[in-house]
């Protein structure tokens, strides 16, 4: 039998109301209690100020026969409203992390166009009718059974609301097409937050040279500058700048070449990045990547992927003859067997990273500088 299930879509200045009448009950005994940190909340009305969508809500309506009237029993949504109510009662303001324009600011003293648009702000909500507690469990019991178990990511995502979430956000997002078009990762990991999980190991290594990125060492640049950022904005530029270059060294895109594969391409940036602008403690010179400088790079990086594609297509015990026949003094066999092996095998591992790295230096980058 099927169970009373509508959608409908509810503002604010509904739930305000109803709050105001004692016919919303927030913590019912199927709920968690309120768990969320100031920066949440922040975060949950910056969104609302923005106007952007947010997860549907589940209320079940059951008539109160003490009270004489319907009531609305918040079944998932509950923390989510509670902010909502809090900022209107003036419990917080928004953060200058999240909102410049109203940082510092609560609900009374936003302008009465931007209250009015608050308060106008639609919730889609599931309405349960009538349904027992029974079948409120069933029903997110179901729900969970479709639910994947969230990646380090995502629950970095959940946890951290701060600058250094902002910019890594923003930095996977503006290269959305990037990833795609050089088949870097494809739409189903982006809707897992790989791309920001990429970003992110870039971006660590931007800040504190070639080093491992486990998920303990990424959630600690996520905790340490979740309140302040100040490279924030020397980061997106030089970010940008590194992707942009990449662009130009590989006009037809990385598509099918070795360097779309994560640990080339993550090998790829911080050379690139090194190059031009310096990683921390890097002693290498900089690169201008003027046309006669990349025509040097694009040459040294075509290669390098002829090579790579070819000895990798070979059978393992005929490797060695195939590097033989390929290559002239430098690199040499071995090295090109180590540098193989360093993008097959424990690949973020940071001796692989900086082997991968200083191959690149040597044999293709070094090149361009005595151009």
């Amino acid at each position: 039998m099927s169970l009373p299930f509508d959608v409908a879509p509810y503002t604010i200045s509904d739930f305000l109301e109803w709050d105001a009448s004692r016919q919303l009950i927030l913590t019912p005994k199927f709920q968690r209690r309120d768990v969320w940190s100031p920066k949440a909340k922040s975060y949950l009305i910056d969104t609302i100020l923005r106007e952007l969508p947010i997860p549907p809500l589940f209320i079940r309506v059951r008539i109160d026969t003490s009270l004489r009237r319907a009531v609305r029993e918040v079944v998932d949504g509950q923390q989510r409203l509670r902010t909502v109510l809090g900022y209107i009662h003036g419990d917080f303001p928004v953060m200058e992390v999240h909102n410049s324009r109203f940082a510092g600011l609560h609900y009374a003293e936003l302008p009465e166009d931007i209250q009015e648009q608050f308060l106008g702000y639609p919730f889609t909500v599931n309405l349960l009718r009538d349904v027992s507690d029974a079948d409120v469990l069933n029903i997110f019991a179901r729900m969970n059974t479709y639910t994947y178990p969230l990646t380090a990511q995502e629950l970095r995502n959940a946890e951290f609301f701060g600058v250094f979430k902002q910019t890594i956000y923003r930095l996977a997002h503006q290269h959305y097409a990037f990833w795609l078009n050089n088949n870097i990762l494809t739409n189903l990991k982006i809707a897992r937050m790989a791309d920001a999980e990429l970003v992110s190991e870039l971006v660590v290594s931007m800040l504190d040279g070639i080093r491992q990125t486990k998920s303990a060492d990424l959630r600690n640049f996520y905790e340490g500058y979740d309140d302040s950022f100040p490279q924030s904005q020397r980061v997106e530029e030089e970010f940008g700048e590194t992707i942009n270059i990449i662009g130009n060294l590989f006009p037809n895109s990385l598509r099918g070449t070795q360097f779309s594969r994560g640990p080339l391409f993550y090998s790829l940036f911080c050379a690139v990045y090194d190059a031009k602008f310096g990683l921390p403690n890097s002693k290498q010179s900089r690169l201008s990547f003027s046309s006669r400088q990349s025509e040097v790079v694009i040459r040294g990086l075509n290669r390098l992927d002829e090579i790579v594609t070819r000895i990798l297509a070979a059978a393992p015990t005929a490797r060695a003859a195939t590097i033989a026949a390929l290559i002239e003094e430098k690199p040499t066999q071995n090295e090109y067997l180590a540098f193989i092996d360093a993008t097959r095998l424990s690949t973020a591992d940071v001796g692989k990273r900086r082997l991968r790295h200083d191959f690149l230096w040597n044999y293709v980058l070094e090149a361009a500088i005595k151009a």
